[in-house]
């Protein structure tokens, strides 16, 4: 009886620590943030919804949904969706780049 509540509770903790992980990672996208000259802005909300204003990432505006998953970002709206890898390259700043070289940085606000 006691190796299953022990079994039990180290699955839990695992368990716990890869959702933690991903919430964590999650939350470093809500706020506002803007390219360099302030035309861009992304404002992401902890209901996994963005709004985008302005041009610069391949004429993407409006709201959608976003989601993350492996160092990658994926907007959508319907069933049509667009997918970037992103990094925070500090605690303030967001690079969202395509695999053919474009890249975007955007700073927290």
């Amino acid at each position: 009886m006691k190796k299953l509540f022990f079994g039990m509770g180290v699955f839990t903790i695992v368990c716990l620590s890869c959702l933690s992980g991903c919430l964590d990672e999650k939350s470093k996208f809500v706020g506002t943030w803007q390219n360099q000259d302030g035309s861009m802005s992304m404002t992401f909300d902890s209901n996994n919804k963005v709004t985008i204003t302005g041009n610069g990432l391949l004429t993407l505006t409006g709201s959608f949904d976003y989601s993350i998953a492996n160092q990658k970002i994926t907007f959508s709206s319907g069933d049509i969706g667009k997918t970037f890898n992103y990094s925070f390259s500090a605690s303030n700043q967001l690079i969202i780049s395509t695999d053919q070289g474009f890249s975007l940085l955007l700073t927290k606000t």
